[in-house]
Order: C-alpha cells, then sequence, then structure tokens
C-alpha cells in the first residue's frame, strides 16, 4: 500500500511533469518524453499521449483521440486525484488514499483489467504503426 505522502508525491510530480512539458512545447523545444523511445526507438502505449493533451486543452477532442485515446482515461484520473488531494490537505482527510485503495481492488477483478489490457495493446499496436510510417 502506498503511503499518504507518496501519493501526494507521485499528484505533485505529475503535476510538476506536465507544466514541464506544457513550457517547453510552449518554447518551441520538442522534447521526446517517452523513455522507451529514448532507449529502444519503439513507442510505448503512451507514446503521443503528452501531444494528446495539448490538442485537448486547446479544443481539438477528436484530433487528442486519434493521437492517443488514453487521454481520456488519464485526465480525469489526475484531475480527481489532484482535487482529492487539495481536499485532504485542507479538511485533514484522508480521501486520497481510500480512493487508490478502492479503485485498486476494482481494478484488480478480471472482468476490468482484461478490457484495459486489450485496449492498451491495440493502442500500442496503433502507436507502432505509426511510429513505422511517420506518423509519431
Amino acid at each position: 500500500m502506498i503511503s499518504r505522502k507518496g501519493l501526494i508525491l507521485i499528484c505533485i510530480f505529475a503535476i510538476a511533469w506536465v507544466l514541464l512539458v506544457l513550457v517547453t512545447r510552449h518554447a518551441g523545444y520538442n522534447i521526446i518524453t517517452c523513455p522507451s523511445r529514448l532507449i529502444y526507438d519503439m513507442p510505448c502505449a503512451g507514446c503521443g499521449g503528452t501531444r494528446a493533451f495539448i490538442l485537448l486543452i486547446k479544443g481539438h477532442p477528436v484530433d487528442a483521440f486519434f493521437m492517443n485515446p488514453n487521454v481520456y482515461l488519464v485526465v480525469p484520473y489526475f484531475l480527481t486525484g489532484f482535487i482529492l488531494m487539495v481536499y485532504d490537505y485542507f479538511c485533514h482527510t484522508d480521501r486520497l488514499n481510500e480512493c487508490y485503495v478502492r479503485f485498486k481492488k476494482w481494478v484488480n477483478r478480471p472482468v476490468v483489467y482484461i478490457p484495459v489490457l486489450v485496449f492498451e495493446l491495440a493502442v500500442w499496436g496503433y502507436n507502432i504503426w505509426r511510429y513505422k510510417h511517420g506518423m509519431l
């Protein structure tokens, strides 16, 4: 089980990473943020996620979906985590950890993780196809 402090650090790291990417992209730098592409020269299921997020906040939801459909899974997850982290801080509760434990229990059921795994494999295959055709 991850401690409350660990969950808060994960949320802070995620927010810092998003801000770093947004600032560097706005400044005109096009950095590769995917460790898989940097090390193995092969995209992962998350490749294109940063660009999808940027397209989403710029108001291009369809383009964001085709860049990486995972953006519609990750954004609500991080927003919920951020809201719960702020709530916990001000109300001195442990809702973020409680939600994490419930979510972990829910996701560990085969009826949930098998379709998610199939979806992620499809996204990964789509990213590999786009990479081989120079679209990623």
